[in-house]
Formats: C-alpha cells, structure tokens, sequence
C-alpha cells in the first residue's frame, strides 16, 4: 500500500512538470520583420475591396510602415507577448492617422499573419474579427518573398 502512495505521488509530481515544459513558445516580435502583403480586410464588419490594400507593408523592429501609391502611414508599435492572444500597442507617426493611437492583437504563424485593432479611443478588440458597427478592423497578411 505504501508503494501504491509512493508510485502516485511520482506519477502527480511528473505529470506537472512535464505540464510545465510543454508551454507555448514565447512570442518573437523579430519574426513580424519583413515585407508583407495584405490578403484580405475587414473594417467595421465591411468587407474591404482589394484595392483599400494595394500597398505593401514593412515592419521593422517597433515600426510599422504602410506605402501605397499615394499615401504612407508610419505606425510605432509594442508587443506585450505575455498576453493570450499577444497584444499590440499602435501609434501614428506620419500619415493620416498621425498621433492616434489603437490597441489590438496580433497573430504569427509561419508566414500568415493576423491583425486585428481598434479605431482610436476604443476598446481592444477581443477576438480576430470585425463584426459590423464595432469599430474594428482586422486584416491578414502574407510574408513575401
């Protein structure tokens, strides 16, 4: 009977700790480096017309940068990685959307990437979608090549 508390006992204590190596890998902001391309957009549950994300998006280290023919938007960005989903802080450096600030999440797996924000002054959305009159855009986007 001892035996049977003992071998138990083990059996909790390592069935814990092999819990505790199996967390999720940590969130790599180096990886959001590149060039990428918007494959899909969504603002305040509208689906958007592909040509709204014409231009190709470059995230350097805390810096988003969003050209197209016409128009230039500069973002400065921080992740807070110990969050689920990671969470993303935005604010406007040059552009349009100059000085405002939204908060979102983020999403990285592989080559596809999520991102979904608030429009300035509202709440960080919840989940990665746009639901009509929220106030929310999300848009996917692929590293490329």
């Amino acid at each position: 009977m001892k035996w049977c508390g003992i071998t138990l006992s083990l059996l909790v204590l390592f069935g814990f700790s092999t819990a505790a190596d199996k967390e999720a890998p940590k969130f790599d902001s180096t990886k959001l480096e590149g060039k990428w391309k918007i494959t899909s957009g969504v603002k305040y549950g509208e689906k958007l017309d592909e040509k709204a994300f014409a231009g190709v998006v470059t995230i350097e280290k805390g810096k988003i940068t969003i050209k197209d023919e016409s128009t230039t938007h500069v973002m400065s960005f921080k992740i807070d990685a110990s969050k689920n989903p990671v969470e993303i802080d935005m604010t406007g450096l040059e552009g349009p959307a100059k000085d405002f600030k939204s908060e979102g999440l983020i999403e990285l797996k592989g080559d596809d990437l999520k991102l979904v924000y608030s429009f300035p002054g509202e709440k960080r959305p919840t989940a990665f979608e746009s639901k009509k009159d929220s106030k929310v855009l999300f848009f996917t986007l692929k590293r490329e090549k």
